[in-house]
């Protein structure tokens, strides 16, 4: 699955994100003047971590997403995967919490370097839980599973790419490029 993003999606997704950013791009050039090569990198990887959040959570099954479904996957007991693992056994539940995790990493993380706002821890983690909360109800309503623990479980990835976030502000503040890339 990763590999097949990353070979097959991965330039699709940059393609797209170019298409979306450069009139954002051109909007502030005029408006802020001219920004470094980083700052826009940072507001460019966001648009690509969106988009990308969108296909991997919601139009991975496209052919098969329909608004009426025949049955809804609804789990509201948090931490359900302790005591069972449903159908998929142990070691893919693992996993799939896992990617769950870093899926969301990126978004924690590139909030607070693109939006000032965001740097207040909990801006971005309101972000990311209304983002995951928004997904897990479409993906109900699109016949996929919606999951407490899915919603838990990309959280805490918004909250753990914010802490990578704060250790590189702590880290490279006053430098040049950081600063740059921050706006």
């Amino acid at each position: 699955m990763l590999l097949f993003y990353v070979l097959f999606l991965l330039p699709i997704v940059a393609a797209v994100s170019a298409l979306l950013y450069v009139p954002f791009a051109i909007r502030t050039r005029r408006r802020l003047g001219n920004k470094g090569a980083l700052y826009h990198l940072a507001r460019f990887a966001l648009v690509g971590c969106v988009l990308s959040l969108v296909y991997l959570t919601l139009l991975w099954y496209f052919p098969d997403i329909t608004f009426h479904p025949a049955h809804h996957f609804l789990n509201l007991r948090p931490f359900i995967w302790v005591t069972q693992c449903y159908d998929m056994g142990f070691r893919r539940m693992i996993r799939q919490l896992l990617l769950n995790i870093a899926m969301f990493i990126p978004l924690g993380f590139l909030l607070p370097v693109t939006a000032e706002k965001a740097r207040k821890g909990w801006v971005t983690v309101s972000i990311v839980l209304l983002s995951t909360l928004a997904i897990e109800t479409l993906q109900f309503f699109l016949g996929r599973s919606a999951d407490i623990d899915d919603v838990i479980m990309n959280t805490l990835g918004g909250v753990i790419g914010y802490g990578v976030f704060r250790l590189a502000n702590r880290a490279f503040r006053g430098q040049a490029w950081w600063e740059q890339m921050l706006g």
